[in-house]
């Protein structure tokens, strides 16, 4: 077959690749060659390439829209062809935040029982780099970009953890994402299991022809499903009984707990032991950037939340503290709505400091109800915090914004964070 991969970073690398290696013929495709090319020689992306191509591979950041996409006579997304190389059960997991937790903590309760699990997608590596080993598990993160284009991806287990604004940047409207989102569904069968947020006003009740399960972090669901009891899990409708004890929400965030919910779960119907899962939830050390604890200075608490790119997750670690907050927030706008957060949560917002270029824009939006001060980048902004924060208080960086109006990523603007927070003892310790 006559391929065009469509993005020379690592997932069209790994595509092209794999399917070079079964004898394709190929061409690896680029808007901008990289200077720094990989082994396979990378061409600048022409109409020809698209009329010679019986299938284009895009890259998730090539977006649905792009015009030559159009042109061609069938696309799919790399989690496509990968799915439909590797035999293994697959699990599958989205949704707007916790994702990334969530696939690594079933990797590692599957692991921990002795499965043969691999794990890829949109966590690295992509999911075309298991076809070799092809293991008896495959545990994929998910994004609604890689559901842009599929035909007929359908996961043994699928798993939609939440859904809340975001990448509006990219699609129409909330309707738009969200129906990306639950593609993720589409292709189930009744023998299939389908696991949703029961908490999430756009998962509960929706229509599903998989079997479903539902988790919720207070109320027993209907049916198969789990909910949280003073720190322990409990499994209800067939699959009921007691599960894992988990951590106390207010050391690794509400989401993380909804996180091992659902992997608690997965864990269930594949026979995974509850002291096995209990391991690994009790011993978990949050990934980083992910409402993590930085230091603790003269009382202060500092949290790098930096992962929170959009509203949802913002409001995921605020409703998870109870101390008053110096919020720092801001990036690159992806068209979130900031005056509903700031309007529940302004008993604990003390003080927000905003950074990078959607900050006027949120000032404007919630200003009247948090006091709020532009700050001309992070140093500037931890300093500020510091200098207002009384012992007690928490100093929160979750943007609800993405990173690349300031830095590389996300990870970067939490390294930066982190940095700034060390600096405090040398600079300015005397308060």
């Amino acid at each position: 077959m006559r391929v065009v991969v469509f993005g020379s970073g690592i997932t069209g690398v790994s595509a092209a690749r794999e399917l070079l290696k079964r004898g394709h013929e190929v061409r690896l495709v680029d808007e901008n060659v990289p200077e720094k090319a990989p082994d396979i020689p990378v061409r600048p992306l022409t109409e020809t390439d698209i009329d010679w191509a019986e299938l284009v591979i895009p890259s998730p950041g090539v977006p649905r829209t792009h015009p030559m996409l159009a042109k061609a006579r069938r696309v799919l997304s790399e989690i496509e062809v990968a799915t439909d190389l590797l035999e293994g059960k697959l699990i599958a997991i989205t949704g707007t935040n916790g994702k990334t937790t969530t696939t690594t903590l079933i990797h590692r309760v599957l692991q921990a029982q002795g499965f043969d699990a691999g794990i890829g997608g949109n966590i690295s590596p992509p999911l075309m780099t298991l076809v070799p080993d092809n293991p008896a598990y495959v545990v994929a993160e998910i994004s609604s970009f890689q559901l842009e284009w599929i035909e007929h991806f359908r996961p043994d287990i699928a798993l939609c953890m939440n859904i809340t604004p975001d990448h509006l940047d990219r699609y129409s409207d909330m309707d738009e994402y969200i129906f990306y989102k639950l593609k993720i569904f589409e292709n189930q069968r009744p023998e299939d299991i389908a696991i949703v947020n029961e908490d999430d006003p756009f998962l509960k009740g929706i229509p599903l022809r998989a079997r479903r399960s539902s988790f919720s972090l207070s109320t027993p669901p209907e049916g198969d499903g789990a909910y949280l009891d003073a720190s322990q899990i409990f499994f209800t409708g067939a699959i009921a009984g007691p599960g894992p004890k988990v951590p106390d929400p207010a050391k690794v965030g509400g989401g993380v707990i909804e996180d091992m919910l659902a992997t608690a779960l997965v864990g269930r119907y594949l026979g995974v032991d509850t002291l096995t899962m209990e391991e690994i939830f009790t011993t978990f050390k949050v990934i980083h950037h992910r409402f993590e604890t930085v230091d603790t200075i003269d009382g202060i608490a500092f949290i790098d939340d930096s992962k929170a790119t959009n509203v949802g997750a913002l409001e995921k670690a605020l409703s998870t503290l109870t101390s008053p907050v110096i919020l720092i927030l801001g990036g690159r706008d992806k068209g979130g709505d900031f005056s509903g957060i700031a309007e529940r949560y302004t008993h604990i917002i003390k003080k927000a400091y905003v950074i990078g270029e959607a900050a006027r824009r949120i000032v404007c939006e919630i200003s009247g109800m948090v006091d709020i001060k532009e700050a001309r980048d992070m140093e500037e902004a931890v300093t500020l915090a510091y200098a207002g924060a009384s012992p007690g208080d928490t100093v929160l960086l979750s943007p609800g914004c993405s990173s690349f109006d300031m830095y590389r990523s996300y990870a970067h603007r939490g390294e930066v964070f982190r940095e700034c927070v060390h600096s405090i003892p040398k600079s300015m310790h005397a308060r």
